[in-house]
């Protein structure tokens, strides 16, 4: 988590930190040259990921999360989301799932260009990669 710079993490404690998560994702990807269409994806990912190790903290009473942004690389916007945990897979679902759980994260494989989720010692981590594709960047797609 020290590699990231003081702006680009948020300790996320209380529903409401949600929001600014999301904002904050948007505000990094506008200034990247991300579509409006593809910044709304991110903010629906950024909900779904936070809202999920939100619930997790909340079950295992821990004090919150930390997300954190690098826009370091070229073109790519990465999300990271980190808590104390175990690592889990992500496993592709065959059909339709017409249960209320396990939605979320099927959405985020989908929408991001990347996804692994990694063990950090006793923390877990997902990290999320979006990259600005060239038509799009050129005002070429959508």
């Amino acid at each position: 988590m020290n590699n990231y710079e003081e702006e680009l993490k948020l300790l996320v404690k209380k529903a409401d930190d949600i929001s600014r998560a999301m904002d904050m994702t948007d505000e990094i990807a506008n200034k990247m040259g991300f579509i409006h269409y593809d910044r709304l994806f991110l903010r629906l990912v950024t909900e779904e990921a936070c809202m999920n190790a939100y619930e997790y903290c909340q079950k295992t009473n821990q004090q919150g999360f930390w997300i954190c942004w690098d826009h370091n690389h070229k073109d790519c916007l990465s999300i990271f989301i980190k808590h104390r945990g175990k690592k889990f897979a992500i496993t592709p679902m065959n059909g339709t799932n017409r249960g209320l759980r396990g939605r979320g994260l099927h959405l985020i494989v989908n929408l991001m260009d990347y996804v692994q989720v990694q063990g950090c010692g006793e923390y877990v981590e997902l990290v999320m990669t979006k990259c600005i594709t060239q038509n799009l960047k050129e005002g070429i797609g959508y």
